[in-house]
């Protein structure tokens, strides 16, 4: 079973920061983001729609540029990173880096483009995979680039979760727990498509069937 990191070691560090992503490598396989685009279209690395919940700021992402966001601070004193600046830590180690877009609010018209043409540049096209829960999103990464590693987002399993994954020739379907006995489960246990479960911080919420990886805030509780 992989262990990915949930947006970096984020129990003991800012979530989706440089700080968060360079501490978990040593002790994990992947390591998950989201990334969204700025007002002057670069792709930074945060969960929120807005950046209320995680910096002294206000306002939306989308409505801000990359200068404004970076102003910003994260406990004081990170800041948001670009995506190339990620990805230039991930090219030093040998871990998988899943990349979820958050598109779940705002499409970000493009996004997936970019996203891609970032990832190429950097030639980890082969060490990442795509995440989201918009299936359109998807779609279109897939028409973005043939070669794309993708990932359908899920909590529990939608009916069509299995085709729909199939269709857009994804590798896994990531989900909650719960996900494991529902009917897409047992629909996706009869295809080569891998289950990913997050997020899980506690020894004890592990499933009782092997999966292929699961995502931790916890990432040190999972490798002793």
């Amino acid at each position: 079973m992989l262990i990915y990191a949930h947006r970096g070691y984020s129990a003991n560090y800012p979530e989706n920061t440089l700080s968060a992503f360079e501490a978990a490598l040593p002790y994990v396989d992947g390591i998950e983001l989201d990334v969204q685009v700025s007002k002057d279209g670069r792709l930074v690395v945060i969960h929120d729609e807005t950046v209320d919940r995680t910096t002294n700021g206000t306002g939306w992402v989308k409505d801000m540029t990359l200068q404004e966001l970076r102003q910003l601070k994260i406990d004081g004193y990170e800041r948001i990173p670009t995506l190339e600046e990620v990805l230039g830590l991930i090219e030093r180690s040998n871990v998988t880096l899943n990349i979820e877009l958050k598109t779940d609010q705002y499409a970000y018209p493009g996004i997936e483009r970019l996203v891609w043409l970032a990832v190429d540049e950097f030639e980890l096209g082969d060490r990442v995979v795509f995440s989201s829960f918009n299936r359109e999103t998807l779609v279109r990464m897939r028409d973005v680039a043939h070669v794309a590693r993708l990932a359908v987002l899920t909590l529990t399993g939608e009916s069509d979760t299995v085709s729909f994954a199939e269709t857009i020739r994804a590798e896994a379907i990531h989900a909650q727990p719960a996900f494991i006995g529902s009917t897409a489960w047992e629909q996706m246990r009869r295809t080569t498509l891998e289950t990913r479960l997050y997020t899980i911080n506690d020894v004890k919420d592990l499933p009782p069937i092997a999966v292929s990886a699961i995502m931790t805030d916890e990432v040190e509780r999972f490798t002793k």
